[in-house]
């Protein structure tokens, strides 16, 4: 018996979700499906550029050059990717309302925005990325790959932020469908061409190797691009077309897009400070301990892959709920993620603690050079999957409470729990317990910063979340009695 059958009340699956009636737990776990193949499909291509150039190309140097940058990307990058939330928020609320209308001139404000802000991006990531390592204490030997890396990726940023923007809009609709199919059919191209530049066109030694990955990643970002336009444009009768006769800036929808994707965009770069300042510290420990520690990088980001899809969904869940006056439904979109969310995190978090040397093995390798510690290099990637695995759950439950006040339109509250939990947390910890206490100086105590503000942002998030349940509620009840008077 097939899946639709058993629940028939998800539509078709083909199309937009929504995700306003019918069976809601369901409906979060179907929806979620295609953003956790997305980010694992993601994922796999990264580690398959970290493969490439550990076994065919330069080894682990090359491999720590690649992905060792991972925090300053997020810096430069996520930062505005993060404004994409606004896009989100802003699509899911009129899906709710059925303005049709609204939510078209919010997707080409949306996309306007995105160019500009890539554009932005590219630029400052271009110029300024030697200067970037050179702040976060890139060791010396793996610093020039690093920033040859870099700058051809920051090349590809415009596309980036044109498919995130046009991605999280389809997503507030309720389609996470064919994102996940741009990024399959893209990642495999991504893959290909590694192994194309590094195997059939020799680009192996001397960098060339950093370099072929990084093409690959760009061209791979042009092509999502447009696959994702073909979306927006091809059917006839899905609720959100993009129109070039219309394609222009509209002012009001561009605020209401920027107004809740600013502060999602601060928050994000309040978290990226704090990881360049971790990465910062743990890259004087040497290149073997980078080596490691992005071994590690890579395989927490498979851990989140399933727990962060819970917490992405519920902004648009909570949204288009609150759009379409649903009340009762925003206590359930809560309730279920955070379930959600700690029982597979759980899980997950005990297998990566027990298996964590095998899945380390699998990128760091033992090297000819004699300068590489291999033995260094393991135990501080599985130190650091040890404690960033295991409590993994705390950091999507986190981005769960903050999807929800996001989704409620009080974008401001999480990005000030994060100021405090996160900036000022990590930045404390780092400063003043691990500077001046020697016996922290090792990757696993460095890395316990994050468990621990996940912990503590948690906690202060469960503390607000009544207030602002409660005022959701208050909102809802306004508009049904004004429309009602009407």
């Amino acid at each position: 018996m097939s899946y639709r059958k058993l629940h028939p009340n998800l539509s078709d699956l083909r199309g937009d979700i929504d995700l306003t009636t019918g069976n809601l737990f369901w409906k979060i776990i179907v929806f979620a499906l295609p953003i956790i193949l997305a980010s694992f499909i993601q994922l796999l291509y990264t580690s398959a550029d970290l493969i490439c150039v550990q076994y065919f190309g330069g080894g682990n140097y090359s491999m720590a050059a690649v992905g060792g940058n991972g925090s300053l990307i997020n810096l430069v990058v996520n930062t505005f990717v993060g404004v994409s939330v606004g896009a989100n928020v802003v699509a899911a609320i009129y899906k709710g309302a059925h303005d049709q209308e609204s939510a078209e001139r919010a997707l080409s404000s949306s996309l306007i925005v995105a160019i500009g802000l890539g554009v932005v991006v590219a630029i400052i990531g271009y110029f300024g990325c030697e200067t970037f390592l050179r702040w976060m204490n890139t060791p010396a030997d793996v610093v020039a790959l690093a920033a040859t890396y870099l700058k051809i990726y920051f090349l590809g940023v415009p596309f980036l932020m044109f498919y995130n923007f046009g991605a999280a809009i389809l997503r507030g609709c309720g389609d996470s469908k064919r994102p996940l199919f741009a990024l399959i059919i893209c990642g495999a191209i991504n893959v290909g061409l590694n192994f194309l530049f590094i195997l059939g066109f020799g680009m192996r030694g001397n960098g060339a190797d950093v370099t072929a990955v990084a093409i690959a990643t760009v061209i791979s970002e042009f092509l999502e691009c447009l696959f994702l336009i073909y979306f927006l444009t091809e059917k006839k009768d899905q609720f959100l077309k993009l129109q070039w006769k219309k394609f222009r800036y509209y002012k009001k929808e561009a605020w209401q897009v920027l107004r809740n994707g600013i502060p999602a965009g601060a928050e994000v770069l309040t978290f990226s400070i704090t990881n360049v300042v971790i990465q910062g510290a743990a890259n004087t420990f040497g290149s073997s301990t980078l080596a490691g520690s992005t071994a590690s990088d890579n395989i927490e980001g498979y851990l989140y892959a399933v727990l962060e899809a819970f917490a992405v969904i519920i902004c648009s869940v909570v949204a288009q709920n609150y759009g379409a006056n649903k009340k009762e439904n925003l206590k359930k979109a809560i309730l279920y993620s955070l379930g959600i969310i700690a029982g597979f995190g759980i899980v997950l978090g005990v297998i990566a603690y027990l298996l964590r040397y095998q899945l380390i093995g699998i990128f760091v390798q033992p090297s000819a050079s004699g300068d590489f510690d291999y033995a260094a290099a393991m135990e501080a990637g599985a130190g650091r999957l040890a404690v960033m695995g295991t409590f993994a759950f705390f950091c999507s439950m986190m981005d769960c409470f903050s999807g929800f006040l996001q989704g409620t339109k009080h974008p401001i509250a999480p990005t000030l729990v994060t100021l405090a939990c996160a900036l000022t947390f990590r930045l404390l910890y780092v400063f003043v317990f691990f500077a001046q206490f020697s016996w922290l100086h090792n990757i696993p105590a460095l890395y316990a910063a994050y468990p621990l503000s996940w912990a503590l942002s948690c906690l202060v998030y469960g503390l607000l979340l009544p207030h602002y349940y409660k005022k959701a509620a208050k909102d809802i009840d306004a508009k049904l009695a004004l429309t009602a008077s009407h």
